[in-house]
């Protein structure tokens, strides 16, 4: 019961950060956002046929991937990380670096010992390059988006 309930408050908390959005923020980034838990939900589903990681008492157990993951902190931190560091790459890079690094060793130790999951055939290491790669995947993603609605708008203003 108490893994259930720390995996419901990791879904539910970090959403109540979203009060200090705005809609036009949230909007521009919700496409990258939606991508990234696309690219997360095929990890954990690999996860599950390499033995990465397990998670120890899912909050919904038929999903292969672990919603309050996905949908708690990855996405709301990965909105904030957009909003304070888009369009500097070099920020950008630094502040999910220190984010990756965060989830990879101290917080992946306490998740441990609080028996939320653990790591069984990934080290730290490689969560934390793999965490670096999708980073880097989200970016050139949120530059493409960017890129086309400028495109989609100029062709509006040429109509």
């Amino acid at each position: 019961m108490k893994g259930k309930l720390m995996l419901l408050a990791l879904l539910l908390l970090p959403w109540l950060s979203l009060f200090k959005i705005n809609k036009m923020t949230f909007k521009r980034y919700l496409p990258v956002l939606t991508f990234s838990s696309l690219v997360i939900a095929l990890l954990s589903e690999l996860s599950k046929s390499y033995r990465w990681w397990k998670v120890k008492k899912p909050l919904f157990p038929k999903l292969s991937s672990d919603i309050s993951f996905i949908f708690g902190p990855f996405f709301i931190a990965n909105l904030w990380v957009f909003k304070l560091t888009y369009g500097n790459f070099k920020n950008y890079m630094l502040v999910n670096s220190l984010f990756d690094y965060m989830f990879a060793y101290p917080l992946t130790t306490i998740a441990e010992k609080l028996k939320v999951y653990k790591m069984v055939n990934m080290s730290r290491l490689q969560l934390f390059t793999l965490s670096i790669a999708t980073s880097i995947i989200n970016y050139l993603y949120q530059f493409f988006i960017e890129d086309v609605l400028k495109t989609k708008s100029e062709i509006k203003k040429q109509v």
